[in-house]
């Protein structure tokens, strides 16, 4: 059960630097009330992007409690409850979740469909798993993904400061096994999860602003970057 989102209002600028992030936010508000028990699987240090704090706590108050996972994690500016865990082995019991959430952490599985199929046991019948992960079909990331092939890890993440600025302990290596619309919404058909909504998220600004006008072209042929997926669970 959701809360009436028409009668609280969602902190949402509707800066373009932040749509990716509030378009998350705004399916995983949809999914939320004083019921639910909501797994973030795969963590890491916040739920969203650096700069959108009042955001990320207003989410975190929308539900009865959240839990925190990751392979290793030892802070998150909002989950107090966090828990060390593998998507593949996940400490809990069946149909004990109402909301598991995946952001940005698909993309470097290697064995995607396992994963959804663990998830898919600890939801609850009706509980939603929302996922968002970049869309292989854009230049940027099909670049990376060639380059990881292709290129020396060191050279690789080199190219990826020039328009990211996290560090080296967190980019993490990318497989992008489910990382087009068609093949993310199969994987999760077959888990036993059924996909109630699929929107591509377009590319709001360039990667490298040094390159923009040849960017601009790239991006009007590869407009969406990021695939924001919720499926339900429909059988106990």
């Amino acid at each position: 059960m959701s809360f009436d989102a028409t009668a609280v209002k969602i902190p949402l600028s509707g800066a373009k630097w932040a749509a990716k992030s509030e378009a998350y936010a705004k399916l995983v508000s949809e999914h939320l009330s004083p019921q639910t028990v909501w797994l973030d699987a795969g963590c890491g240090s916040r739920l969203l992007e650096d700069d959108m704090d009042q955001l990320e706590t207003w989410l975190v108050t929308r539900c009865k409690s959240i839990f925190g996972m990751d392979l290793s994690v030892t802070s998150n500016r909002n989950i107090k409850s966090l828990l060390h865990g593998s998507l593949y082995d996940l400490p809990f019991n069946d149909n004990s979740l109402d909301l598991i959430t995946c952001r940005m952490v698909v993309e470097h599985l290697d064995h995607p469909k396992e994963a959804f199929r663990e998830l898919a046991r600890c939801l609850r019948p009706r509980g939603a798993l929302i996922v968002m992960t970049p869309n292989l079909l854009n230049y940027a990331i099909l670049g990376n993904a060639v380059a990881t092939k292709l290129l020396p890890e060191k050279l690789r993440l080199h190219i990826v400061h020039a328009s990211d600025s996290r560090a080296d302990e967190d980019i993490f290596p990318v497989r992008y096994k489910a990382n087009t619309m068609r093949r993310l919404v199969r994987l999760l058909n077959d888990s036993g999860l059924q996909v109630h909504e699929a929107i591509a998220l377009r590319q709001q600004r360039a990667y490298w602003r040094n390159h923009a006008s040849l960017e601009n072209v790239l991006m009007w042929l590869t407009p969406n970057h990021v695939l924001l997926v919720c499926a339900h669970k429909v059988h106990s």
